[in-house]
């Protein structure tokens, strides 16, 4: 469904977005709040966002700084993605512990195919598609096991094709990796739709990085963070192959949010005590850039960046951020109060922001060029 947002709610400087049974454009009304001078137009971006930080009522998905309708959701998105068969349609997942997938047109605001879970899953946030377009991967958990797996989808019609275990539980992201492997950040913490994101097996946890044959599942290998403690959430891998992945501190000792995979081991990235207490406990998302990774560090407020030999290399601040992309080879970030940053790693620099009243959701896609 498409929604229009209300001029008045608009000029009251609200996000809601009222329900209307035709596709309608977006009014969206971007607030520049750079000191450089007129920010401009801000990249369109393919994300999420709600209503409210904190208590959201209204859910939508769709095409940030673009003349093109948004899309209702039943509850918050997590992951979203552009089908790679250049179709102009994307996928949204929900937020963990989500039930449903939609793939919906972008330009139109068509919806094209659903799938919701049944009582015996739920999805844990994340998807990855097949690079030709057919299969995609989903995280979920087995309501009756408490596993971890990957559900296998068509990637069109989004029918269930598979589940396969994916060597632990709670995993989060998935992604295709350059080698045809796929690989799953698999947090290593339970949680159950009955008692919504309470983390139940802390004592417990088991968090590893694993990959798997993405032909039948079958489990490669799997590689576990220095400290029990960190759960690793997202995955990273750069144009020469390195594979970094970016953890939530579940302990009380503070540890670098970062991580890289050196031959079997995660090894941490450089942080002393200053950096590790600036970047907090929680790693909202990770992102190749030019010459390393940035982390965006939800809690704290700050996007960090290392360089490809785990040095620490720059932090910006950045309110709330979570989601993070790429525009021009730019790094873009966003955050949960409505803010967005374009940000020069090389030299350390916050170029361009902007801010909308809107709760901007976790992940992002940049528009391709075609659109």
């Amino acid at each position: 469904m498409a929604t229009e947002l209300s001029r008045r709610r608009l000029l009251a400087g609200l996000a809601a977005l009222s329900c209307g049974g035709l596709a309608a454009r977006p009014a969206f009304a971007w607030a520049s709040a750079c000191s450089l001078g007129d920010a401009g137009a801000p990249p369109a971006l393919l994300t999420c966002w709600s209503d409210s930080p904190t208590r959201p009522t209204e859910f939508h998905a769709g095409l940030l700084g673009a003349d093109s309708p948004t899309l209702a959701l039943p509850a918050r998105g997590h992951d979203i993605a552009w089908h790679p068969s250049g179709d102009g349609s994307a996928v949204v997942a929900a937020r963990r512990p989500g039930d449903f997938l939609v793939r919906w047109h972008v330009a139109t605001g068509t919806e094209l195919a659903r799938f919701e879970t049944d009582d015996e899953s739920r999805f844990e946030g994340h998807l990855a598609f097949r690079p030709d377009g057919r299969v995609l991967y989903a995280t979920e958990t087995d309501l009756i096991t408490g596993d971890g797996r990957i559900g296998v989808f068509d990637a069109l019609s989004l029918e269930r094709l598979d589940a396969w275990p994916c060597g632990g539980i709670g995993p989060h992201a998935v992604e295709w990796m350059a080698d045809g492997r796929l690989a799953v950040a698999v947090g290593g913490i339970l949680t159950l739709p009955e008692t919504g994101r309470v983390k139940r097996n802390l004592t417990s946890m088991d968090s590893t990085l694993a990959f798997l044959d993405p032909a039948d599942g079958r489990l490669l290998s799997r590689h576990r963070p220095p400290d029990a403690f960190m759960s690793v959430r997202h995955i990273a891998q750069d144009a020469h192959g390195n594979i970094a992945v970016s953890m939530q501190n579940e302990g009380k000792t503070g540890r670098p949010l970062f991580a890289l995979l050196d031959g079997e081991q995660l090894r941490y990235g450089e942080a002393d005590a200053g950096l590790i207490e600036r970047c907090g406990d929680y790693a909202g998302d990770i992102i190749a850039i030019d010459g390393g990774f940035a982390v965006s560090c939800t809690h704290a407020g700050v996007t960090a960046a290392w360089d490809t030999d785990g040095k620490a290399a720059k932090v910006f601040d950045t309110q709330r951020v979570c989601a993070m992309s790429t525009h021009d080879g730019r790094l873009i970030v966003t955050g949960d109060t409505g803010g967005l940053w374009q940000l020069e790693a090389a030299d350390a620099r916050c170029t361009r922001q902007w801010r909308l009243p809107v709760a901007l959701d976790n992940h992002a896609d940049p528009a391709p060029s075609r659109t």
